[in-house]
């Protein structure tokens, strides 16, 4: 395990503008080993420091215990009001680790379980919902590392499902993203219950970890984690949160390292208030809009539209737009040409600084045109060709 000294200070010489140009509003001094901010809409990662340190990830961890519960629960191995009996294990929770106070032989049905997992960060219910799973502890978090494997968590190995510190124990802030986008994309009932402000069962009853649940409506998630080690980690989820020219943002901010509570969720809020202020959402290529018209020689419609057939969105800088660049593979195509026949290239550029990229295509068919136009139009091509 890799640790920044402490204090953990402000890593702006490392920051990365993984989207905005230069121009783009620096982001916040945020007091973290290790952060970043996600538009989920543009796809992008807006601004982030020290993105693939390896950090431990504490609590975090149950966010893989989670997503192996819910494949088990998906695949039919296991049900959601099923029973399971918590194992011998549980004694060794301690006094100073967070727990739902559960004893050997307590039999709790599985929601109850991930709920106490992901809402007040239990790990007495980490360590019965591996035993459930898989039998074993052991079993279990190689499924947790087979798993971190197949979302491509490169940076990420478990030696546990609660998240009690170690050498081989850790993850990255980039591995925490792809966990959460999996979430997002397998799973996303799990916002039901990260957004939950509290967690009662029977005679239990326990306010979230989350802070921010209280405070900012648009966040319904994901999880918080601390050990002396890790210093004070979150991962945020925000939907819909109010941001530039009226647009309403889905947003992943994710801070590890921080030196205490209150400094954790300001980070956070930083960077969500952050990414909803400084960029925009703009629609960069728009599938099917005709961006000019082309003169296909020897065709009876003599112009056809041309444009993309995919459509690209970008988070950009408040305030700035971009501007397209188009490049023909030929300049005077000769008909036919089915729909969909690749004829150039389409950039999206701000400044000379190249955001994306798409073919050129032929928005509509161009047909042959009756012979006689077709042999004049032939020949003025060739003369043409050969005075150029």
């Amino acid at each position: 395990m890799v640790h920044l000294p402490r204090p953990f200070f402000f890593l702006l010489a490392c920051l990365s503008l993984a989207a905005a140009p230069g121009w783009a509003q620096l982001p916040p001094a945020v007091p973290a080993a290790s952060w970043l901010v996600y538009d989920r809409a543009a796809g992008e990662i807006l601004a982030s420091a020290n993105s693939r340190q390896r950090w431990e990830p504490a609590s975090l961890t149950k966010l893989m215990t989670a997503y192996v519960v819910f494949e088990a629960v998906r695949d039919g191995r296991l049900g959601w009001q099923q029973a399971v009996t918590a194992p011998e294990a549980v004694r060794r929770v301690g006094a100073e680790e967070t727990r739902m106070y559960l004893r050997p032989g307590n039999r709790l049905p599985i929601q109850a379980l991930v709920e106490g997992l992901l809402i007040v960060s239990a790990n007495d219910a980490a360590i019965t919902l591996a035993s459930a799973v898989a039998g074993t502890e052991e079993a279990f978090v190689a499924r947790m590392n087979a798993t971190a494997a197949r979302l491509g968590m490169t940076g990420t190995h478990f030696n546990n499902p609660s998240g009690i510190p170690g050498p081989s124990h850790y993850t990255t802030a980039e591995d925490l993203l792809r966990l959460t986008l999996a979430f997002d994309r397998d799973f996303p009932q799990v916002y039901a219950i990260t957004r939950a402000p509290r967690f009662t069962f029977q005679q239990f009853r326990k306010e979230a970890t989350n802070p921010l649940l209280g405070r900012n409506a648009s966040v319904d998630g994901l999880k918080t984690g601390h050990t002396k080690a890790a210093g004070y980690n979150i991962v945020t989820s925000a939907r819909r949160l109010p941001g530039a020219a009226g647009q309403e943002r889905d947003l992943v901010a994710i801070v590890l390292g921080t030196p205490s509570k209150a400094e954790r969720a300001r980070s956070a809020e930083l960077l969500l208030n952050y990414a909803g202020s400084a960029f925009h959402l703009a629609e960069v290529l728009s599938a099917g809009r005709e961006l000019q018209r082309l003169r296909v020689h020897g065709s009876a419609e003599g112009e056809i539209a041309v444009g993309v057939e995919h459509t690209k969105q970008m988070a950009l800088p408040a305030g700035t737009e971009a501007q397209l660049r188009i490049t023909l593979n030929e300049p005077a195509p000769f008909a036919p040409l089915p729909r969909g026949a690749v004829l150039g290239q389409v950039e999206a550029l701000q400044g000379e600084r190249i955001l994306a990229r798409a073919p050129l295509v032929a928005l509509q068919e161009a047909s042959p045109a009756a012979w006689p136009l077709r042999l004049l139009d032939w020949v003025a091509l060739q003369v043409m060709r050969w005075v150029s």
